[in-house]
């Protein structure tokens, strides 16, 4: 029987047992067919149904939870294999970009479907709204306009992909700030104290990746799946796209 210490891994000799060897066995068979599917799916990226739904980012977010996935499956069998260092990078950086990515992809159909909306609809004549400029820079309401007008030009790909870009900066540098102040990971930290490997995984340290994943299912998601309820299409990507948003 293996043993793992109550208090955290025991960083001991792997646990090759049943359970331990199944977990290995599955993860490998499962990322060499996920890799073949991705390589088929990247061939075949210029098929009409395949581009509109963007395989680039499905892929990317796909193989990035994967990495995630990867770890998370490897760490009963490595009994701790895995520096502390390691799995919170993977819990605070590829968690919630693949999650992020994730839903980018799943807005997809969304966009599609506001896109053929505007095919539809007569534009409205452009009309310069802007005051005119002064000598100088302009005055804030000069500005205040141009910013605004800016903004509606930008489609609504652009946008969702820009709040999740800006997402995954604030992420990455409140995820920088934590691991440098933290003397759990190293020894010039100005908060918390030295633990043991098993410790390490345990405190305030681990909570930015967990909030990331409270925003994506609880509002995201539901969000998403509210704007896309009366959409009809003939290939069941809103069915798909359903099941997709609550699996993940």
């Amino acid at each position: 029987m293996p043993y793992i210490n109550p208090g955290g891994y025991n960083f001991g000799p792997m646990n090759l047992d049943g359970y331990g060897i199944s977990l290995l066995i599955f993860i490998v068979v499962y990322t060499v067919f996920l890799l073949a599917a991705c390589a088929y799916l990247w061939l075949q990226r210029n098929h009409p149904v395949l581009k509109m739904r963007k395989v680039s980012t499905m892929l990317m977010a796909v193989l990035t939870l994967h990495v995630f996935a990867f770890v998370v499956f490897t760490v009963y069998p490595l009994n701790g294999g895995w520096p502390c260092a390691v799995e919170f990078w993977a819990m605070s950086v590829y968690l919630p970009l693949g999650i992020g990515l994730w839903q980018i992809q799943n807005q997809q159909l969304l966009l599609v479907s506001r896109q053929q909306t505007e095919l539809m609809e007569s534009p409205d004549t452009y009309k310069n709204l802007l005051p005119p400029r002064k000598s100088g820079l302009g005055s804030g309401k000069y500005w205040m306009l141009r910013f605004k007008m800016w903004y509606q030009g930008i489609s609504t790909k652009g946008k969702y992909e820009g709040f999740v870009f800006i997402g995954m900066i604030i992420q990455l540098v409140v995820s920088l700030v934590v691991y440098n102040i933290s003397r759990k990971f190293n020894s010039y930290g100005i908060v918390s104290q030295p633990t043991s490997p098993g410790q390490c995984r345990r405190g305030w340290e681990w909570i930015p990746s967990v909030v990331w994943q409270f925003i994506f299912n609880f509002f995201f998601g539901p969000y998403l799946l509210f704007k896309i309820r009366n959409i009809r299409d003939a290939y069941q990507w809103r069915l798909q796209t359903i099941i997709a948003v609550i699996a993940g």
